[in-house]
């Protein structure tokens, strides 16, 4: 589902280097739209803003010789950088593009080397195509020269990307079948940080700010024990392509009780991509989710939806990763429960919720895979992407800290600092046992909720988009 812009509001961008590690300061917008994931030394620390209602993190970057200022979203779901054209129509629109545009005429480093090469396709059906170009890319205080990017010279996405996953998903492979050193790569070899990995803390929903920590990891921002799991080949084309993982289960927990949500596709492959607002899961496991909580589906708001008021209720669900002995990240109430528009919020105008105030809820169902776990779920995780060692680390975030002790990956290929693997990751292939007791955990999910009846949560055809909320790296 494709969202409208809003306003902008902008605030001054600033940087800092500690030693070996650079941090950038984003800035936060309202003007992103929701997007989806494609179709098929030191450290380097910048840090993100949130935006509440269409999610979404962003970076402000600046491109060419003089630098022009651009916002980009970040995306760990894709992998190149891209920015709008100047000339692109939608940009010369009404609209336009209100996080800016580049016009490579007046950028003295600008080498167009790679005309009508790029060409990007998104879940939603929305794209961008154009040439592939190198010139200077900076955020904050830190540029690399001949930077590869794409200019997006037609393009149904009004602002531009920061991709940061693996090469092999690059877009440059549909039109050249060949990849090229992207952001993470070009970080690493230009002496930036020792190995390509980078650790992502988005903070809790209402935060203004997170950060992306590139060559190193922040134990001051999660705590707990931090657990690194493997990154799932993609087995088509024999290669890492994507980060996905094994979700072995789901639980929901409340005053009430526990249960098991399942579905007979459990473990289940999971991609953690910062692009997309929203987690999706097969339906049979979210139908029992939307249960727990007495979420109904609105085909308005294409969404799930529930009462305002349930993001108070206490309890929590949680993803439990790599078999029974894995990593678990709980996920509370208040981190699902997100408001559908920046204003105020509508009401229910009929059934047993009737003139209480809507909000969405943040798990999704989808028919087939990909699965993805958006920023409904990774706001709550502190994770650790190694695109080296095929590994990601798993820890709970910790809420609003402002404690900070970065530690660097100690070389080219090291693992990631201070992470333990999973023990028996062999139990991973056997699923777990529904709970046998029913919806114990509803009760206290739904604290004062009126009841929902089944039949309201039984819609025919939910055709489900992937919607992409994006945190910004300014604001993704």
């Amino acid at each position: 589902m494709r969202l409208s812009l809003c306003s902008i509001s902008t605030l001054a961008l600033s940087s800092s280097a500690f030693g070996q590690v650079v941090q950038w300061d984003i800035v936060k917008s309202d003007a992103l739209l929701p997007r989806l994931r494609p179709r098929d030394g030191s450290s380097f620390d910048s840090a993100l803003n949130n935006n509440i209602q269409l999610g979404g993190y962003i970076a402000t970057v600046q491109v060419g010789t003089p630098g022009q200022q651009l916002s980009l979203q970040l995306d760990t779901g894709s992998s190149d950088v891209w920015v709008p054209s100047n000339k692109a129509s939608i940009c010369r629109s009404k609209a336009g593009c209100q996080l800016g545009t580049f016009d490579s005429s007046k950028s003295s480093t600008f080498d167009d080397f790679g005309r009508g090469l790029f060409d990007i396709s998104y879940q939603d059906n929305s794209s961008s195509k154009g040439d592939y170009f190198g010139d200077r890319f900076q955020i904050g205080s830190v540029s690399l020269d001949n930077l590869t990017i794409g200019l997006g010279r037609e393009t149904s996405v009004p602002y531009g990307l920061i991709g940061v996953g693996y090469v092999n998903n690059e877009a440059s492979i549909g039109t050249t079948r060949s990849t090229y050193p992207n952001l993470p790569v070009a970080l690493q070899q230009a002496g930036l940080i020792k190995t390509i990995a980078y650790s992502l803390w988005l903070n809790d929903l209402r935060s203004s700010t997170g950060s992306i920590l590139f060559g190193g990891i922040d134990t001051g921002k999660y705590v707990g024990q931090l657990t690194k799991v493997p990154v799932i080949r993609n087995d088509r084309v024999g290669n890492f392509t994507v980060f996905a993982v094994s979700m072995y289960s789901l639980e929901a927990t409340s005053s009430s009780g526990s249960d098991t949500l399942t579905s007979s596709t459990s473990p289940i492959s999971v991609v953690l991509d910062s692009g997309t607002s929203f987690s999706y899961l097969p339906q049979d496991m979210v139908s029992q989710a939307w249960q727990e909580v007495g979420a109904v589906w609105n085909s308005n708001a294409g969404t799930p939806v529930l009462p305002c008021s349930c993001a108070n209720h206490a309890g929590h669900f949680s993803f439990v990763f790599s078999g029974p002995n894995g990593p678990r990240i709980n996920v509370t109430m208040n981190e699902l429960v997100l408001p559908l528009t920046s204003g105020p919020p509508p009401k229910f105008t009929s059934g047993p919720y009737r003139g209480k105030t809507m909000c969405g809820f943040g798990l999704v169902n989808q028919t087939e895979p990909p699965f993805i776990l958006g920023d409904t779920f990774l706001r709550s995780a502190y994770v650790v992407y190694d695109l080296v060692n095929n590994e990601i680390g798993l820890a709970a975030t910790n809420f609003n800290s402002t404690k900070t002790n970065v530690v660097a990956f100690a070389s080219g290929g090291a693992t990631i600092p201070s992470a333990t693997a999973v023990s028996n990751q062999g139990n991973a292939t056997r699923p777990p046992q529904a709970s046998q007791t029913g919806l114990s955990a509803s009760k206290g999910l739904q604290a004062d909720s009126a009841a929902v009846l089944q039949s309201h949560l039984s819609v025919p055809g939910l055709v489900v988009m992937v919607v992409a909320m994006v945190y910004m790296l300014i604001v993704s």
